[in-house]
């Protein structure tokens, strides 16, 4: 199996392993769904850039689980794919089932069964079915520890060789409910061939999932598989950090409903936006290692001071990718703004805008400019505001210096949703009066979603448009990434 270390703290789906498909039964489930004995989670994760970098990572996935009286049974998919420059570096997909038995409390019997297939890996298919018995050494209302063991058979064709064999299957899964948000989920499955034991697949994984509202949850996992028989040329392990969102049909249980864990937030309604400091700090990373290789790295960072009569916004943002390590994204922006206001709406401000951008060919642009705003809205939830003034711009473009009066403009909007959702966006624009073909556009939102008080999870969204690019670049780049935003 390929090796590559893929840590996506953006939208990323769990990708399940195809012989723990059994291990997944409650770990991947927060609470059983109300008045049915199936509950239906999905998970599914986005991220891409696109214009003079193209890069592409999506997964889903796809899970349900049964409970009822003696009978538990799990049915689920998957598919991870990743792309750099139209070359695909993960392509996998795999379904997967088990029905477990409950003979007495805690001895039960098992059926189980897997289909996996990644190209990457050249691992056309692998078909693995099985049957055993398990135990539940531990199992209480918020804890469970189990172990399996029984025979199986596998199909598989790998690197062009076609061979099926007896095989063993030895689990054990692990689940423990943290507190009324957060559970916490491990398993391990070691499948050797039934006579030569050296000839194996190992997977371990460990994951927290914790509750962002009544059907979206954050999840966060590690995954560890290694095949003691790669195809040739290729390697042994792949290990995963994933982060990701995922829903649940129908939601999560009421938290009075008697004798269930439940991972159900008691609702809220907005807070007012605060006076004073208030700061952000995100990251998302995308690494692979191994038979592909490549790394995408996002930071962001804003603050935000406010009085009655002053206000001071500073906020950077960096992104830099790279495949077969060849740079395919190296860019940075910043920007500072102080605004006096005159009375409740009107205010007058003073910024600096930087942009630099490898890919691009700009080695610098920065835009001083004085302008004057007005707050369209302004109350304790939302604030809009629009302004617009003069500046100058020095900038160096495909090796060229270049140096011209601007006209400055930009719209900005903050929105406190709910007590645990903020939404920010803005569009700005720098114009060149002397030349109406030179101008720009930024536009920027993200959604941060509270975890804890300090922590968030953001979804967001980049579009710039420089009209008149370097020789040989296009004209727009646009981002979508999320990852986790720590609040302070």
């Amino acid at each position: 199996m390929k090796k590559h270390l893929c840590l996506i703290a953006g939208l990323s789906a769990q990708a399940l392993s195809a012989s723990s498909a059994g291990d997944y039964l409650n770990s991947l489930s927060l609470a059983t769904s109300p008045g049915s004995p199936w509950e239906v989670t999905g998970a599914a994760s986005v991220g891409f850039t696109e214009g003079n970098s193209d890069t592409l990572a999506y997964s889903l996935q796809l899970l349900g689980t049964y409970m009822n009286g003696d009978n538990e049974a799990v049915i689920g998919a998957d598919l991870l794919y990743s792309e750099n420059g139209g070359v695909a570096s993960t392509n996998s997909f795999r379904v997967f089932g088990q029905y477990n038995r409950l003979h007495t409390d805690r001895f039960y019997s098992t059926i189980n069964a897997s289909y996996l297939t990644d190209n990457v890996a050249a691992l056309d298919l692998r078909v693995d079915v099985g049957v055993g018995l398990g135990y539940y050494l531990i199992k209480e209302d918020s804890t469970t520890l189990t172990f399996e063991v029984g025979p199986g058979y596998a199909w598989e064709d790998q690197g062009g060789i076609s061979r099926d064999f007896l095989t063993v299957r030895f689990a054990e899964r692990f689940e423990h409910q943290l507190s009324n948000r957060s559970k916490l989920w491990q398993s391990l499955v070691f499948s050797p061939e039934a006579d030569n034991f050296s000839d194996y697949l190992l997977t371990a994984e460990v994951g927290i999932d914790t509750l962002l509202s009544e059907q979206w949850a954050l999840r966060t996992s590690v995954r560890y598989q290694y095949d003691s028989t790669p195809a040739n040329g290729q390697q042994s392990d792949d290990t995963s950090l994933l982060m990701g969102l995922s829903y649940a049909l129908g939601g999560f249980p009421d938290p009075d409903e008697e004798g269930r864990q439940t991972l159900h937030p008691a609702d809220g309604g907005p807070e007012a936006i605060q006076l004073g400091w208030s700061s952000t700090a995100s990251l998302g990373l995308a690494l692979a290692k191994g038979n592909a290789d490549s790394l995408t790295v996002t930071l962001a960072a804003d603050s935000a001071y406010r009085e009655e009569t002053r206000e001071l916004f500073l906020a950077g943002a960096y992104t830099y990718a790279e495949d077969g390590g060849d740079t395919s994204t190296d860019a940075l922006r910043a920007s500072a703004q102080f605004n006096r206001l005159l009375n409740d709406r009107v205010f007058l401000g003073a910024g600096l805008g930087f942009v630099r951008d490898e890919i691009a060919d700009i080695a610098y642009r920065v835009t001083p400019a004085v302008t004057v705003g007005y707050y369209l809205v302004k109350n304790d939830e939302v604030t809009l505001s629009v302004e617009a003034g003069p500046g100058f711009t020095f900038e160096e473009v495909g090796g060229i210096q270049d140096d011209y009066f601007s006209i400055v403009a930009a719209e900005k909007l903050t929105w406190e949703l709910s007590d645990r959702m903020t939404l920010k966006q803005s569009l700005s624009a720098v114009f060149d009066p002397s030349n109406g073909d030179n101008y720009t556009l930024v536009g920027d939102v993200f959604l941060d979603t509270d975890i804890t008080n300090n922590l968030a999870w953001r979804v967001a969204a980049g579009w710039t448009y420089d009209n008149e690019p370097a020789l040989g670049q296009g004209r727009d780049d646009t981002t979508f990434t999320t990852g986790v935003t720590m609040k302070f």
